[in-house]
């Protein structure tokens, strides 16, 4: 058995969800289990619907991400049933925006509102599948994906997820049907719907394979698979034909986003290796990520990939001198748990640290708890540079070679020594893409 995702650009029109059929349709012998995305910028929109500024406006714009469902049923020759239940759902949500009336959404009806992108794409591949000879059957992943009831960014229960996928998935895999379910939404143990974070559908594709103890997860996308950079900033990136799960989790976390950075976590435990592959050109081999894997080196350098992220903010924050160091990082990081902000890069002194966040949401309250501990510096609009590789910190000249590529960017944060295949640095956001083109162009030749 295996679990396929296929993300956004993956199911984005009528000639994507062709490819993807045919794909599914050639891995019948292997017992797939279908999981996506919601269509491509459809998430985008249904989070927009929180602005609408009455029930007409909120119910005229899902009438809208309804059509396009419907034309796209339309051009696949899909019988008109298939998006009955897509109307049905509108229908109810235009009842629930005029039931509750305006104001902020909480947490948790964002959470329900912006699931529909992935429920309603799934319907879709579902009904495609079965049209094209493939029987499918579709599954409502919050009956499956358990999680605790931190809407937004929901941690999954492991335990009631392997039985649930047994009770739930198992039958259906088990009468030669295949199954579609949704990525990046989940439901509490009482059934409230929740969402796994951006780029979550990855993430559930890991969940499930580790659950139904899958031979492999195969994770479709736009790319080739993990690259040695963004192809869209250097277009003569190469492909890494194999990573390990450490490259590949370090990759995502500092801005690849081929794949989901939590991703790893279930597979690694299980055993299951991951493969990266492109839905456009499905007979490229792609990325193979397994535990344990050592790749070689790509020519004579080191560095293995680059990644950048940006839309980073730095918040800087110096204690008074009597505060002991030990109390003041204490004390800080006690903060940033409170507020549920992730850390990607620190850099540290005894009284001063720097630290980068990418959340803009959550940095005012953040602040006004830090100005309780001293005096906070924010520097904005701001981009992470991630360089990964092999044994970084042990080889000679290696720094000379990165710093020296970068001469003409001012660096601002420097992170090395927590890991050793990972360097990253913090410069201006304009300065990002360009400091990625001259590393590669140093330890790859192209840029």
């Amino acid at each position: 058995m295996i679990v396929a995702k296929f993300g956004g650009t993956s199911v984005a029109d009528a000639a994507a969800i062709h490819r993807l059929v045919g794909i599914i349709a050639a891995r019948r012998d292997e017992r797939p289990v279908v999981v996506v995305s919601a269509l491509a910028k459809i998430t985008d929109q249904l989070i927009a619907l929180e602005d609408a500024e009455g029930p007409a406006d909120f119910e005229a714009a899902v009438a809208r991400i309804v059509e396009r469902h419907r034309a796209l049923a339309h051009d696949l020759d899909l019988p008109p049933a298939a998006i009955e239940r897509i109307r049905e759902d509108a229908d109810s949500l235009g009842q629930w925006v005029r039931a509750r009336g305006t104001g902020p959404w909480t947490s948790a009806e964002r959470d329900r509102v912006i699931a529909h992108g992935e429920l309603w794409s799934s319907r879709v591949v579902a009904a495609a599948l079965d049209h094209g000879g493939v029987p499918a059957a579709w599954v409502d992943a919050r009956h499956v994906i358990i999680t605790e009831p931190d809407f937004g960014q929901a941690a999954p229960r492991l335990p009631n997820i392997r039985n649930r996928a047994a009770r739930v998935i198992g039958p259906i895999i088990e009468r030669n049907i295949v199954p579609v379910t949704q990525g990046f939404i989940g439901a509490t143990q009482d059934g409230q719907t929740t969402t796994l974070g951006r780029g979550g559908s990855d993430y559930t594709a890991s969940l499930l394979g580790a659950a139904l103890g899958a031979e492999r997860v195969e994770i479709w996308t736009d790319v080739d698979g993990l690259l040695t950079a963004d192809p869209r900033i250097v277009p003569d990136a190469r492909l890494l034909p194999e990573a390990s799960y450490d490259e590949a989790a370090e990759l995502a976390a500092f801005g690849a986003r081929v794949l989901h950075p939590a991703t790893q976590l279930p597979l690694i435990e299980a055993g299951i290796p991951c493969w990266v592959r492109n839905s456009f050109a499905p007979e490229r081999p792609g990325t193979r990520i397994v535990a344990g894997a050592r790749p070689a080196p790509l020519g004579d350098s080191p560095v293995r990939a680059i990644a950048w992220k940006k839309g980073i903010t730095v918040v800087n924050v110096r204690a008074p001198r009597r505060l002991g160091a030990v109390e003041f990082l204490q004390q800080l990081f006690a903060v940033f748990a409170r507020h549920g902000v992730a850390v990607d890069v620190l850099a540290s002194s005894e009284v001063n640290v720097s630290v980068t966040v990418d959340e803009p949401a959550r940095i005012p309250a953040l602040v006004t708890d830090l100005e309780a501990l001293g005096t906070v510096t924010l520097f904005e609009r701001r981009a992470i540079v991630a360089v990964v590789g092999l044994d970084l910190r042990g080889t000679r000249g290696f720094s000379a070679r990165l710093f020296g590529a970068v001469r003409d960017v001012n660096i601002e944060v420097i992170s090395q020594g927590a890991s050793e295949i990972n360097v990253t640095f913090v410069v201006e956001e304009g300065d990002g893409i360009r400091a990625v083109r001259a590393l590669h162009q140093e330890f790859f030749g192209t840029g």
